[in-house]
């Protein structure tokens, strides 16, 4: 009902979609972790760029960068894998295999065709914790 309200002031239009989402998943993983993990995982101690090159940058992604449900796409994909990858590193294996849900696996699986997933969940992995 309340769509019906405000139909008229709105432009319709069927969803696009442009662009391919998977280089770009794992490069914002990658860089995702060099500024959380710090240098000792090929992070940087540097200040951040400037904002007006940080603009740049995005300005050029828009351009390049996957568009529309490929987008959507893209930030889910980038989630899922973010999300596996801080509870591989911060659960004991058979906790961890509880909590990620079979379609996060199979997602994972496929960006982890040469293992990169795999060897970035071994990146800042926590030390078991001694109960006694």
């Amino acid at each position: 009902e309340m769509l019906e309200l405000i139909r008229s002031d709105l432009d319709i239009s069927p969803p696009m979609e442009s662009g391919d989402r998977t280089p770009f998943v794992l490069e914002t993983v990658k860089t995702d972790d060099q500024a959380t993990l710090g240098p000792e995982y090929g992070g940087t101690t540097q200040q951040p760029a400037p904002r007006f090159v940080g603009r740049i940058i995005a300005w050029i992604l828009e351009k390049i960068g996957p568009k529309g449900l490929e987008f959507a796409r893209y930030s889910l994909d980038y989630h899922w894998i973010r999300n596996y990858l801080y509870v591989q590193r911060n659960f004991k294996a058979e906790h961890a295999d509880r909590h990620v849900p079979e379609y996060v696996k199979k997602i994972v699986s496929e960006y982890d065709k040469n293992g990169e997933v795999t060897k970035r969940s071994m990146l800042g992995r926590r030390p078991p914790k001694k109960l006694f």
